[in-house]
């Protein structure tokens, strides 16, 4: 017995304009966002005055809903992966994303909970609860000036470069540097959907720099050149004697012959350094050489990942979007479309892990006046999967004029392409997709059937 889910047109658009439910998604767990530490602090016992005062403000159901602090921006795909997000989240804002359920946590205080982090590569992770696709990540962290007694403005938020993006086990990763920051600062993630309804969620993380990067390996790098050289020899001795707390590398409260040996032991390139060119890589990628996957390591240096031997490295075109990687495990499609024994048993080109069987249709029409009718197309799910965002298509010999419970793509020389709509993207093995539709011509059959680049086969 199949469930179906669905509206017709006249409720669809009312529940579109009305509800401001939505199912749960995710929000940063590495760094924590202020939402999900609140939620794992206990909504009903905060254990930190932020947390508290978030709460009297907003009540707990924000955070019994951590993984809903939403915002849309309707549109087409190009504009999404590029929102101004200046224009539409107000400063001041940011960690609510202009969501007045979330306001608790626009909160100006320097005293919100926040995790120790050091400057250099860093894994991001984003607990979902209901992953999405398609979709697009991108990071920002403050400016060094940021106060946190000051509300937090776009005016002071730089974007990162960061890695692609893959799930494990529920869990977004993704890596960025982190550049040189000392004391408190905040990091803001958006995982914007890209959907007809522009679907986005919001994570703003406080972290705390301590007193900037460790001096271990980089002691007597005076000139912050990446290099222990003669010029920090001569500043050395120019301060001899002194209690320059920059130059007393022993923290002895002087300035003499321990110091110069501290800076002897770390001469040279300062950190890794993989293509012995003497400039530290850090510094090579800071200066624009290519880091695809954002770990601190050159491209070029990388021993691995061209699996298709072109002399570029896989991350690079994945990211670039050279080359497909339909299941996100990093690694070309047409790399393992080369072993199709294991990749693709029924040959038909599509990864099996991309592909989702057992997904029936049926066509119905509810209204026939000659020239037209209002048709519907009942997906049915037996795949054993949940089905997070659909891509329908199918050729039909009839035109589509309006759609209900989806968003109409385009339709050329008969290929009719149809999307879900935000509050419809999941199908769950057992339940049922409803589009409903009115169109010109006679109703026949809708043939070569697609969802997500599967087949769907006619049903019983």
């Amino acid at each position: 017995m199949h469930i179906h889910i669905g509206f017709t047109g006249a409720a669809a658009l009312s529940l579109l304009a009305s509800t401001t439910a939505v199912i749960g998604h995710g929000s940063l767990c590495n760094p924590p966002s202020r939402i999900y530490l609140a939620w794992d602090q206990g909504p009903e016992n905060p254990q930190s005055a932020a947390v508290a005062d978030a709460i009297a403000i907003g009540g707990t159901q924000p955070l019994y809903d951590w993984n809903e602090l939403v915002a849309f921006h309707p549109g087409d795909a190009d504009y999404q992966r590029n929102i101004d997000y200046s224009q539409t989240i107000p400063d001041g804002q940011l960690a609510s994303a202009g969501n007045p359920k979330y306001a608790g946590f626009d909160q100006v205080r320097d005293d919100w909970p926040a995790m120790a982090i050091e400057s250099g590569p860093f894994e991001f992770v984003l607990c979902a609860s209901t992953p999405h696709d398609p979709k697009v990540f991108r990071a920002f962290i403050t400016t060094q000036d940021w106060d946190p007694t000051q509300p937090l403005t776009w005016a002071k938020m730089e974007e990162l470069n960061i890695s692609p993006v893959t799930l494990e086990n529920q869990e977004y990763r993704f890596n960025a540097i982190l550049p040189e920051r000392t004391g408190r600062q905040a990091i803001y993630v958006i995982w914007q959907r890209l959907d007809p309804a522009g679907e986005g969620f919001y994570s703003l993380a406080d972290v705390d720099f301590g007193e900037g990067a460790p001096s271990g390996p980089c002691a007597g790098d005076l000139d912050g050149n990446e290099r222990v050289d003669g010029a920090d020899m001569t500043r050395m001795l120019a301060a001899w004697g002194t209690d320059d707390p920059e130059k007393d590398l022993d923290g002895d409260g002087q300035v003499g012959g321990a110091d110069i040996t501290l800076l002897l032991g770390n001469w040279g390139v300062c950190g890794a350094d993989c293509n012995f060119n003497g400039v530290a890589d850090s510094q090579e990628i800071a200066e624009g050489a290519s880091d695809c996957d954002a770990d601190g390591v050159l491209d070029s240096c990388q021993t691995k990942g061209d699996c298709d031997g072109d002399g570029r490295a896989d991350i690079c075109q994945i990211l670039d979007g050279s080359l497909a990687d339909c299941n996100s495990n990093l690694v070309p499609d047409s790399c393992e479309l080369a072993s199709p024994e294991l990749n693709d048993v029924d040959g038909d080109g599509v990864l099996d892990d991309c592909q989702v069987t057992g997904v029936t249709y049926s066509f119905e029409v509810n209204s026939d006046w000659g020239s037209g009718f209002v048709g519907y197309i009942n997906l049915d799910n037996d795949s054993g999967q949940c089905i997070d965002g659909w891509d329908l298509q199918f050729d039909a010999e009839f035109e589509v004029l309006e759609v209900w419970d989806a968003v109409l793509v385009s339709q050329i020389d008969g290929r009719v392409r149809m999307v879900n709509q935000s509050w419809n993207s999941r199908i769950c093995s057992g339940k049922t997709g409803r589009i409903g539709f009115l169109a010109n011509g006679s109703p026949v059959q809708p043939t070569n059937m697609t969802i997500n680049e599967s087949v769907v086969n006619p049903g019983d």
